[in-house]
């Protein structure tokens, strides 16, 4: 019987005993395993030697880093697997597509790294994070992390005919994350799997609908579908004709654009309250002209729910979303509940932010891919149960709060609380409001951030070591 997502994250264990649950191949590599991870899960936002309490431990945390025989899949598999079973225990799951950029400032090029620019170096980072679809949009964790690089070829330029029948090429990273998560959900139609307009590809469409996956996908090109009139017609002659079933305020944040190539894919705009129009049909895309040699399907039929903002602010780029999907469009609410899916997309950019920002990822002075990529398997983890906590804290804020913590860690803020008072039965929000504090937040600044919260769980899980080695030294 499937549990609601609350009952599945408060039955979750501890996530030092969720990672070492995988095994390394060798007893003495899993016990420093188990060490490092206990080490970083204290301190994820310091340096690595700040982070161990001597320089023994230090060498011995870049010693793992550096052995051959540790790598991501190895060290990020037991996460994987236990997010797939949190998956299983939902009627339902999002699970969102994304790619990052993980920069490295770097004076020379460091093995493996790819040159992003003047001193920067890195690689890219394409993940799916498992959400639940119940509305409470509560992150289970992982299901999929691939990781690559882009270095220039030598030669003359390949044909696009060519690049396009690559079993490398890049774009496969969707096709790769999808069939990564289908294995780890592994029950057929649970998983929804929700993609930016980088996951627009005819091709990707058709291996979805092959495999039989429910999909939601934001659309990038104006594709041409079948019509009445032998005239070629397009999703933007679709949506001119298709009639506003429903008007939605959505709020839209902020952005900032950092560069030339944010600029002009995704402009800076000032945070509102948008009202957008909906619209919805049932259409059949026609094969691009560039595949039509290829084997892929002639036609696919999906359905389209497009939304547009009719009269957006002076100067503002009006809001405007075409979303491909398999979900139903019969209805009202089906509809609003396919754009409220989607807009769940926003937790995987929060993911990536704690990642980087909450664990420091890009400022680890590591000297190759492939000891950046182990600690990237140690840090994932961490980051996303630093993002289930933040989440809790801001969609449930009611919920008691050994949801999120501890029986022990809520005793230790209530006898920790310096003059604030906690109920016997705390909130989630009461509790990560007290654990915010002790790193340093102040109430009247709003929600805590990233590093007010790390810093917070860092100095409570101090204290919950000193507390466990009082309650040893009493019983001895």
């Amino acid at each position: 019987m499937a549990r609601s997502s609350t009952e599945v994250v408060r039955a979750r264990g501890s996530l030092r005993d969720e990672m070492a649950s995988g095994d390394l191949g060798d007893a003495r590599l899993n016990a420093r395993r188990n060490r490092v991870m206990t080490v970083l899960e204290r301190s994820p936002d310091v340096g690595f030697p700040e982070a161990c309490a001597d320089g023994s431990e230090t060498e011995a945390l870049y010693r793992f880093l550096r052995n051959r025989r540790i790598s991501l899949p190895a060290i990020l598999a037991p996460h994987l697997e236990a997010t797939g079973a949190r998956c299983r225990a939902l009627d339902e799951v999002l699970v969102i597509h994304d790619t990052t950029e993980m920069a490295f400032p770097r004076e020379q090029a460091q093995p493996g790294l790819t040159q992003l620019g003047p001193r920067r170096h890195g690689f890219w980072f394409h993940a799916a994070l498992a959400v639940s679809a119940d509305g409470v949009r509560a992150p289970l964790g992982l299901v999929a992390a691939v990781p690559f690089t882009r270095h220039p070829k030598a030669g003359p330029k390949v044909a696009w005919r060519e690049r396009f029948r690559d079993p490398q090429k890049e774009s496969r990273r969707w096709a790769d994350g999808v069939a990564a998560a289908r294995s780890r959900v592994s029950v057929p139609g649970r998983a929804i799997h929700v993609m930016d307009r980088e996951g627009d590809s005819y091709e990707l469409f058709a291996a979805l609908t092959a495999h039989g996956d429910r999909y939601l996908v934001r659309v990038r090109y104006d594709r041409q579908v079948e019509g009445e009139l032998p005239a070629p017609m397009r999703l933007s002659d679709v949506r001119a004709q298709a009639p506003v079933l429903v008007e939605q305020p959505v709020t839209i944040a902020a952005r900032r654009a950092e560069d030339r190539a944010q600029r002009l894919t995704h402009p800076a705009r000032e945070g509102r309250v948008a009202t957008v129009s909906f619209a919805a049909r049932r259409v059949v895309l026609h094969r691009p002209r560039d595949h039509r040699a290829s084997a892929l399907p002639p036609t696919i039929a999906l359905n389209v729910v497009f939304g547009w903002e009719a009269q957006p602010p002076a100067g503002e780029t009006p809001v405007e979303w075409w979303l491909a999907t398999t979900e139903p469009i019969d209805t009202v609410d089906d509809i609003l509940q396919i754009v409220e899916w989607y807009r769940t997309r926003w937790l995987i950019e929060e993911f990536f932010k704690c990642l980087k920002t909450g664990c420091a990822y890009e400022k680890r002075q590591l000297e190759s891919l492939d000891t950046l990529l182990v600690a990237l398997a140690l840090l994932a983890p961490i980051a996303w149960q630093l993002l289930l906590l933040r989440h809790l804290a801001r969609e449930l804020p009611e919920t008691r709060a050994t949801v999120a913590l501890s029986h022990r860690q809520v005793a230790i803020l209530r006898s920790t609380a310096n003059g604030a008072r906690l109920p016997a039965q705390p909130s989630t929000r009461e509790a990560l409001l007290l654990v915010a504090r002790l790193g340093g937040h102040l109430r009247q600044n709003g929600a805590p951030g990233w590093l007010t919260l790390t810093r917070g769980m860092q100095k409570l899980r101090d204290m919950e070591a000193g507390w466990v080695a009082a309650e040893r030294a009493r019983t001895m």
